[in-house]
């Protein structure tokens, strides 16, 4: 049988969502079934997207893959251990894992335990009345750009999303879609989102005639209820 943990729990998180950076521990238990004392060999590839911190039992990492070899008596049961570290770049991935047993008479798989991971909102600019994303593209005096926020709510809990947008230096407001107020060079929506969909938000602002080569950079906040996330940051520079 094959379990996940919160490190430091003991309540079972199978198909529960998971986070960048926290810690795992997986757990692995082979009962001893074949009327005699065996010697097992218990194996575990590491899931994706997560880093190894420890194994107990005498487990060794080899390459990511962690093996464990262990008497058993008959009838008894061993169960092994190792942690994990989610990586921070995992990004919506899903965690799978599953392990391998063999007690010189029968191969095993376990079952395989799954976990999903949040993702992180996705930010975008554009020259205004166009979809192409220009993050990295010059932009001019005088130009007005749209800046498009993207969060997905993977909580398995619909929420209401608070996203909040700093005007980038250098540029002026102009508007914002779906109920977005400017305040003190803030942009801030309120918005609700069901769970597993999707929103969108724009602004739009005015680059300054006076630019004159200084960039226009600009990353955007989400707060979910449950994590607070920052986008990537745009950048555009501006002729001198």
């Amino acid at each position: 049988k094959k379990e996940v943990f919160k490190s430091g729990t003991t309540t079972n998180i199978d198909g529960k969502r998971v986070e960048a950076g926290e810690e795992l521990t997986y757990s692995i238990t082979y009962k001893n079934t074949t009327g005699e004392k065996v010697t097992a060999t218990i194996t575990d590839k590491l899931p994706d997207f997560t880093e190894f911190v420890s194994a107990d039992n005498g487990g060794v990492n080899n390459n990511g893959t962690i093996t464990w070899t262990k008497e058993v008596e008959k009838d008894k049961s061993v169960t092994v251990r190792f942690k994990v570290k989610v990586k921070a770049d995992v990004n919506g991935e899903l965690l799978k894992n599953k392990a391998k047993v063999n007690d010189g008479k029968n191969d095993y798989d376990t079952n395989e335990v799954t976990n999903p991971t949040p993702t992180k909102p996705k930010k975008e600019v554009f020259k205004s009345g166009t979809t192409t994303n220009i993050d990295g593209k010059r932009v001019e005096p005088g130009q007005e750009l749209t800046y498009a926020i993207t969060y997905k709510n993977t909580t398995g809990n619909d929420v209401n999303a608070t996203i909040t947008d700093k005007i980038p230096a250098h540029t002026k407001f102009v508007s914002a879609d779906n109920g977005g107020a400017e305040s003190g060079g803030v942009v801030k929506w309120t918005v609700a989102v069901a769970k597993d969909k999707s929103v969108t938000v724009k602004f739009t602002v005015k680059v300054d005639k006076n630019v004159n080569g200084a960039p226009i950079d600009n990353v955007a906040k989400v707060n979910d209820g449950t994590n607070e996330y920052k986008t990537n940051e745009t950048h555009n520079p501006t002729p001198t």
